[in-house]
Parts: structure tokens; C-alpha cells; sequence
């Protein structure tokens, strides 16, 4: 199992006029994925890297399509992170992950934390 957290941002008309967010923060921390749960969803749900190529490393996180809540206009984004619970062993996973979902990766061996 792979530890993984999440954050979200919430853009608002008027926060986007200001070039800001309106709300931000940790939606869960240390919820557990598979590693193929993890593929799927860098596959499917989390399809941004936070950089192109991505580095070969558990910096890197990703982030969802933003999803607009119709009855306020608020666009609601998710992102997940490689969690700093997980034993350091664990990042070959997570860069694993990265290749099996199909992401642009840098060439330089970079596994840091």
C-alpha cells in the first residue's frame, strides 16, 4: 500500500478576477492505494502532472480536471501527493506508477523524498 494525501483548491468568479483561490487545504492524508489503484487513477482522474516531464521523483503530484458545482459556479480541483508517511523505499512505486499511467518522464534518476 501507498500513502497518499490530497489537497483541493475551490476558484470562485471572484477570487479568478483577483488571480487567487478562494479556498484551499488537505481533503485526506495517508489514505491508502494499491498500486494499481494508483495507476488508474493517475490514468483516469489525476492527469496533470505538476511539471512536464515530471521528475523521477515523490515531488511530483498531479491533479484533477476542475469540476464545476452548477448551482454556485465554483470550480473545485483535487490533486494527490506522495505522502511523507510513506517509508522512503516506497517512491520507486510511486515513479512506477508514473510510467505504467503513461506520464512524460525526465530522464535524470532523481528518487528524493
Amino acid at each position: 500500500m501507498l500513502l497518499i494525501d490530497k489537497t483541493f483548491e475551490i476558484v470562485t468568479n471572484e477570487s479568478a478576477e483577483h488571480g487567487d483561490i478562494a479556498d484551499a487545504g488537505f481533503s485526506a492524508i495517508g489514505e491508502k492505494y494499491t498500486f494499481k489503484e494508483l495507476v488508474l487513477i493517475l490514468k483516469g482522474l489525476y492527469i496533470h502532472p505538476s511539471q512536464s516531464p515530471a521528475n523521477r521523483s515523490s515531488r511530483v503530484w498531479f491533479t484533477s480536471e476542475p469540476e464545476q458545482d452548477y448551482m454556485t459556479g465554483e470550480y473545485r480541483s483535487e490533486s494527490i501527493h506522495f505522502s511523507p508517511d510513506n517509508p522512503s523505499r516506497k517512491v520507486k512505486y510511486w515513479i512506477k506508477a508514473m510510467q505504467l499511467a503513461g506520464v512524460k518522464l525526465s530522464n535524470h534518476h532523481n528518487q528524493g523524498a
